[in-house]
């Protein structure tokens, strides 16, 4: 006889089957190195962009003043947005992929480089007609 035909034959209660293990939840601590090199490589192109805005904020600003033209409000919305962009875009992707592996956390940055790339250069287009 085994152990639990043996418990159940002397009247007593047989043992409780093993649990199987619950996954580990995926996450910002489950990223791992890999990961976070990916994070860290999308980074520097998010912040080619980043650097860009900054760059027309205070080039506009300066050049506005430099010859005393008020900047509107339109300029001020533009410039402002071409500067966010970059970083609102980066956090979304870095939300998104915080549960996917790191070969789909990576079209996920794309993506996003994509957008925040047509996006820039939409702003660019409009201040020009502007």
């Amino acid at each position: 006889m085994t152990d639990a035909t043996a418990s159940v034959a002397s009247g007593s209660t047989p043992p409780n089957p093993p649990t199987p293990a619950k996954p580990a939840k995926r996450g910002f601590r489950t990223f791992g190195r890999a990961g976070w090199a990916v994070a860290v490589v999308f980074a520097f192109l998010y912040a080619y962009h980043l650097w860009g805005g900054i760059a027309n904020l205070v080039g506009v600003v300066t050049t506005f003043s430099s010859f005393g033209v008020a900047v509107s409000a339109e300029i001020w919305t533009l410039v402002i947005v071409y500067a966010v962009v970059p970083i609102l875009v980066y956090a979304i992707a870095l939300v998104v992929g915080r549960t996917l592996s790191n070969g789909a956390r990576a079209v996920v940055f794309a993506v996003g480089f994509a957008v925040v790339s047509v996006v820039s250069l939409d702003i660019l287009v409009i201040a020009s007609a502007a």
